[in-house]
């Protein structure tokens, strides 16, 4: 995913969304990368919470705005609550692919990325708590437990990221995207698949193994910026490791709440 950084481990890495081939990236990053720095954890770490401050951000805003109706059993707020977010959501992927194209756009695209994204989530959660009452914080404390887990035991070294995972991480994502294109097809033919919807034992199966997979990008997310923060970098570079993590966050969430709403039915 880090462009050039002399390791081979690092091509092909991270937030399969931001992963391009390289015939068909920007021609204009080779600019960029006359403009180097040391990378620093820390400024990951910053600019990726100021990212998560954006969407929680957007997330206070859409709680304000259509919790109270929510709350109250309405219908018509759950549903303009979860329209938003699949808006925020759709113009976040847009953003996410055209940062894989031009990655030294991260610095403006991501910080918008994080708002788009915190619609997203607050949108579908809310959406689903009308339905199901606590099911939005219960995502949430699953999916923190679940960050919290990954990161110790990727920094006490308990679980190793090697080459031959990013290779399985990649094929099991690549999988997913595969699985839904063909639904989407299928509809087009009057043929659905079910557990794609969450129906079912076939559905929880089906979340659950999506939870695994993002899981399993995040240790990656971990591996990349450990592995980038170990030569310089592009200025931008910061700003896309931030915008990768946090695409794989807003995954992990909206798989958590997806699975508890289908062992709930």
């Amino acid at each position: 995913m880090i462009p050039d950084i002399g390791m081979p481990l690092m091509r092909g890495m991270g937030s399969p969304l931001l992963n391009l081939p390289a015939g068909m990236r920007s021609a204009s990053v080779a600019v960029n990368r006359q403009r180097e720095a040391p990378l620093s954890r820390a400024s990951v770490v910053r600019a990726t919470g100021l990212l998560f401050s954006l969407s929680l951000l957007a997330i206070l805003l859409m709680l304000v705005q259509f919790y109270p109706g929510v709350a109250a059993g309405n219908e018509q707020a759950a549903n303009l609550a979860r329209n938003i977010g699949f808006g925020g959501g759709v113009f976040g992927l847009s953003l996410v692919m055209l940062t894989a194209f031009y990655r030294h756009w991260a610095p403006y695209t991501a910080p918008v990325y994080g708002f788009s994204g915190g619609l997203f989530m607050s949108g579908l959660a809310l959406a689903m708590e009308q339905r199901f009452p606590g099911i939005a914080v219960q995502s949430i404390v699953v999916t923190l437990c679940l960050m919290l887990s990954l990161y110790s035991l990727y920094a006490m070294r308990v679980v190793q990221v090697s080459r031959r995972m990013f290779v399985v991480v990649y094929a099991l994502t690549a999988t997913i995207a595969l699985v839904y294109l063909l639904g989407f097809v299928l509809i087009l033919t009057g043929v659905s698949l079910p557990f794609l919807h969450g129906t079912g034992v076939g559905g929880m199966i089906w979340f659950a193994f999506i939870v695994v997979v993002a899981s399993m990008n995040l240790l990656v997310d971990f591996r990349r910026i450990d592995l980038a923060c170990q030569r310089p970098q592009p200025l931008w570079m910061r700003w896309f490791l931030a915008l990768g993590l946090l695409v794989t966050m807003v995954w992990l969430y909206i798989s958590v709440l997806r699975l508890l709403a289908n062992i709930k039915r």
